[in-house]
């Protein structure tokens, strides 16, 4: 029904709702402009209209029901705070660091998290199926399967990247690992295992996600410290 509602929306109602992305993370918790910035204000302000110039060609607005449509919203919505703040000086990995700790703390999604699947979801697996048959510009294209053995629940291999190809816009791929990086806080929120041995961001040729619950994970922090410096 919401894609039907979804669908039936104006451009301009559907451009709202991917605002709401911003809105969320803005109004909720500030603790990482307030970091950087002490007119909070006027960096909000900034951010927003930073993010609203981008609504425009970004991808999944006219699909805002895709399952990976929030993932490239809010990834943005934090792409556009990093933006706003860039002219002060901010450091890229200083703010990720900043980001993903802020993330590890959040409790709507530690009990978000802790629903763990052990089968892909049925609304990932039909938007893997679309972006594989029908792939558009600046989308994600990916397959999900389930897994043949006790060490893997379910996979995703990500062959093409919206949020790479969002922040190579703004020259702000050196932000990206870090936001790889939200996927392993998340996996650990929900002990769901996530192991993956690199992603498009760090260099790979694709983004391998293994899930097994309750598994050892394996962190790209920890195999790309370079690129993701969970430590100064």
């Amino acid at each position: 029904m919401s894609k039907l509602i979804s669908k039936s929306k104006s451009r301009t109602e559907r451009e709202q709702l991917v605002k709401r992305a911003f809105q969320q993370i803005t109004s909720n918790d500030t603790r990482l402009i307030e970091h950087f910035s002490d007119d909070v204000a006027t960096t909000v302000a900034d951010a927003s209209s930073i993010f609203d110039q981008m609504i425009p060609e970004m991808a999944y607005v006219d699909n805002p029901d895709n399952a990976m449509a929030n993932s490239l919203f809010f990834c943005t919505a934090l792409l556009a705070i990093y933006l706003a703040l860039k002219p002060q000086g901010v450091n890229v990995h200083e703010y990720g660091r900043l980001m993903l700790k802020i993330l590890s703390e959040n409790t709507e999604a530690r009990n978000a998290a802790s629903e763990a699947r052990k089968k892909p979801a049925p609304e990932l697996v039909d938007a893997a199926g679309q972006s594989q048959s029908n792939p558009q510009p600046g989308e994600f294209v990916f397959e999900v399967y389930e897994g043949e053995s006790n060490d893997v629940d379910w996979g995703m291999n990500i062959k093409s990247c919206a949020i790479c190809s969002q922040f190579s816009r703004y020259d702000a791929m050196d932000l990206v690992p870090y936001m790889c990086a939200t996927d392993d806080v998340i996996s650990d929120m929900g002990a769901q295992g996530l192991r993956r041995t690199g992603s498009i961001a760090v260099g790979a040729h694709h983004c391998d996600f293994v899930y097994k619950h309750q598994g050892k994970p394996q962190h790209l922090s920890n195999q790309y410290p370079e690129k993701i410096r969970i430590v100064e």
